[in-house]
């Protein structure tokens, strides 16, 4: 019972990480070349989540992040693009770290990578349009320099604080 509490005392603390995070980011006027991109500080948190906890909480603490963020700063469109680009990030990200095969970094860019993607289908979905298919070589490489970031930044923390989370939470 108390472990319990604890994991989810932990989960809480990160949600609250990623909101802010998410926050900050969003303050910032950050025009990288493609309407939107961004480098996803909070993506920092849910990498973190998968290392130490696994895809359960992970998936939880994206979620409750991504509808927080979007009813409290932004809009059901951009919900839809977040959550699409969460949701298929994460997935990816928990295939390659199951293989074992792959550095922390590693699975990092392919969740920006994908995460990138996720949402370039919303948008040709939304729009009925393949015209958006011009911005992916741009999306893969914003994907690639973020996972890197967040990959760093990601593995850093799991190498501060992964083990003391694995054994408390």
């Amino acid at each position: 019972m108390e472990k319990s509490i604890k994991k989810l005392c932990y989960l809480a603390l990160f949600c609250a990480i990623a909101i802010v995070l998410s926050y900050i980011e969003s303050l910032i006027p950050l025009y990288l070349g493609v309407l939107g991109a961004k480098l996803g500080l909070a993506n920092v948190v849910t990498l973190t989540l998968l290392l130490c906890f696994g895809l359960k909480e992970a998936f939880i603490v994206m979620l409750l992040r991504i509808l927080v963020v979007s009813m409290t700063f932004t809009n059901f469109y951009m919900f839809l693009y977040s959550l699409s680009g969460g949701l298929l990030s994460l997935i990816i990200m928990y295939l390659f770290l199951k293989t074992n095969l792959f550095s922390n970094i590693i699975i990092s860019i392919m969740g920006g990578i994908f995460h990138n993607v996720g949402q370039l289908l919303v948008a040709i979905l939304f729009f009925s349009s393949t015209v958006f298919m011009y911005y992916l070589p741009y999306l893969m490489l914003f994907g690639i320099l973020s996972g890197i970031v967040i990959g760093i930044l990601g593995e850093i923390i799991y190498l501060k604080i992964g083990n003391q989370l694995k054994k408390r939470g």
